[in-house]
Parts: C-alpha cells; sequence; structure tokens
C-alpha cells in the first residue's frame, strides 16, 4: 500500500514544460562563467532555473549577494525564464541547521524573507538545499517546512525541497548514518509541492555518478513513499574520473574527451549494465591509465525514459554548464 494519499494540489501548483518527453526540466546554477553562457544560450530549454545563490550564515541570517550572483538573476529576469532560487546552509554546515530549527524567529525572518525577495525579483517559489542534517533533526526540519509551504502557499508561490535519497526506511537505532539520514520523504513531501531527488554521488559506485541501477533502485523505494508526479529526478551533468580504481575528481564530457585527445591508447564507449559513457586514456606525463564515466548522450536518453515510466514530474539538473553541447539535443 502506498504510503500517501492522491492530491489535486499539485496539478493547480505547476510550472508548464515546453517538452513532452522529459516533464518539467529544472537546471540548477552555481556561479562560474560556463554556467552563464550556458544559460544565455539555452534558458529557451530551460522550464524552471535553480540558481545557487542565496545562504543561510552562521548568524542564521540570508547572506548578502554576490556581484556575479546578481548578474545571474538579472539575467534571467531579462530573458523571463521562470526562477526558483536555492538557499543553503552556509558550509553545509550541520550545527548551523541544528541551531536554526531551534531559533522559531530566526526561522520567521527567513520565511519573510523568502516572500518579499520573491515578490521584488519575480520568483516563482522558493527550493531548500540544506544539506548534511542531523538525523535527530528530521522531524525540527519538517516543521520547518510545513511552517515555509503554508506561508509560500497563501502568497501564491511554489516551494520545494532538495533531498538526498537512500533506497530503503531510515532506522533511527542504526550506528550508521549518512546524510541521507536527515530527510523524513513522506512528510517533506506533504509540506512542498515537490522533491528534487539527489540521484546521483552513489556512495558506493564504482565507476559511474549515478548508474542506470542505482537511480533504479532509488526510484523503486521513493516512489511507494510520495506521489510520482512530486518526485523530480535528479541527473548529473558532470563526470567521475578515475584511476588505479581511486576516484580522482569530478570533471566534465568535454574535458575528459580533450584529455583523450592529448593522451594514448584512448577509446570510449557505452556500458548498457551502468547506462553510462565511458572514455579512457593515459596521460603521458604522468604514465597513469584513466577513464572517466559520463551520463552522455546515450545515458541521459535512459534517464529520460525513467521519468515517463515512473511517471515523474520531470528532471533536476545539476548543473548548467557542465553539460556537453549535445544534451540540449535529448531534453528539447
Amino acid at each position: 500500500m502506498m504510503a500517501f494519499s492522491p492530491t489535486s494540489l499539485l496539478a493547480a501548483r505547476s510550472t508548464k514544460s515546453k517538452s513532452t518527453n522529459t516533464g518539467e526540466r529544472l537546471f540548477y546554477y552555481f556561479p562560474n562563467e560556463k554556467g552563464y553562457d550556458s544559460f544565455k544560450e539555452n534558458y529557451k530549454d530551460i522550464d524552471v532555473f535553480a540558481p545557487q545563490v542565496y545562504t543561510v550564515g552562521f548568524d542564521l541570517k540570508i547572506k548578502d549577494l554576490t556581484k556575479e550572483e546578481k548578474k545571474i538573476l538579472k539575467e534571467a529576469k531579462k530573458k523571463k525564464v521562470d526562477t526558483m532560487p536555492l538557499i543553503v546552509n552556509e558550509q553545509f554546515s550541520q550545527g548551523l541547521m541544528s541551531t536554526l530549527l531551534l531559533q522559531p524567529k530566526a526561522q520567521d525572518e527567513i520565511i519573510e524573507f523568502m516572500i518579499k525577495e520573491a515578490k521584488r525579483k519575480k520568483f516563482i517559489g522558493w527550493q531548500f538545499d540544506f544539506e548534511n542534517l542531523n538525523h535527530k533533526d528530521r522531524y525540527l526540519y519538517v516543521a520547518f517546512a510545513r511552517k515555509t509551504y503554508k506561508a509560500l502557499q497563501k502568497e501564491g508561490l511554489l516551494f520545494s525541497i532538495a533531498v538526498i535519497t537512500r533506497p530503503n526506511d531510515y532506522d533511527a537505532y542504526s550506528s550508521y548514518q549518512d546524510w541521507s539520514s536527515g530527510y523524513d520523504y513522506v512528510n517533506l513531501a506533504k509540506n512542498s509541492d515537490y522533491l528534487s531527488l539527489m540521484t546521483y554521488d552513489d556512495p558506493n559506485s564504482i565507476g559511474p555518478v549515478a548508474s542506470l541501477f542505482y537511480v533504479r533502485n532509488i526510484l523503486n523505494y521513493l516512489t511507494t513513499q510520495v506521489p510520482p508526479e512530486k518526485l523530480s529526478l535528479g541527473i548529473p551533468l558532470y563526470c567521475w574520473k578515475w584511476t588505479g580504481g581511486v576516484r580522482t575528481k569530478s570533471t566534465t564530457y568535454d574535458i575528459s574527451v580533450e584529455e583523450l585527445e592529448e593522451g594514448a591508447n584512448g577509446s570510449q564507449g557505452y556500458d548498457a549494465y551502468f547506462g553510462n559513457e565511458w572514455i579512457k586514456w593515459k596521460n603521458t606525463e604522468n604514465g597513469k591509465d584513466y577513464i572517466a564515466w559520463c551520463d552522455g548522450v546515450k545515458g541521459t536518453e535512459e534517464k529520460m525514459k525513467l521519468i515517463n515510466e515512473y511517471k515523474l514530474r520531470g528532471f533536476s539538473a545539476w548543473a548548467i554548464g557542465q553539460e556537453n553541447k549535445d544534451f540540449w539535443k535529448v531534453v528539447k
């Protein structure tokens, strides 16, 4: 039995997607030149723009925007793209969040700021991107979300929440807790318009950022907890790079192809089991063999199929500027 009941509210509080194949197309942004340029070039294929530019500081107040952050918001307004900014906790500090969740007055001030700022800048709503929550604070986080949702609803603003995902139930008594433990999916979904799933950065991966079977495991579980139309599938626009069985860093498809062309013994292919493209090469300077795993065109196509298969709201992509040029052909 599903852990939810049907609701008609979502239909009245949705943005309209211009794509019939992908559902709602939400793109994250963090301040960087490539992201800014990609937004200007591809804004017509973006349904919701979600820049990560607002931060709750250690004083429990929203920090002032930088010049670069103001610049992208101005550009989004100029292009008339529906904008739903993120609010994050500074340095993803767990202590900061534990303090904030015990301070109703500070919460009220943040909510008041959100409403006033949305009206000033014509935002369609907000997304909470609070991470590294203490699992013991998960119910306090739901209470903060509930209060925020009610306040934004009254003003006609959308409210979504980014959540780190897991494929099974939370166990309060387990000695092992990770960043996903702070999210009560059922009650956060009830107190928001939708959840953006961080279905990437698989902690047990031996290759891809988010293999196809990893994503399926997450969806098989979460669609029993939350109405699928209130779930936005997270997709990574970046790649993971490995050498000697050790992940070295995040990279991009285009950078990996450049390294392949500059190196030796280069090859490319697609792994149907992982649902990911791989790029291999030898670095001629240090003699090391490298492999990068990227969603690529084929991998992205497979994840778009999941949106229709599971009847999800759409996708949330992290982050614009990291994608390869052919990505946009898939999501039109």
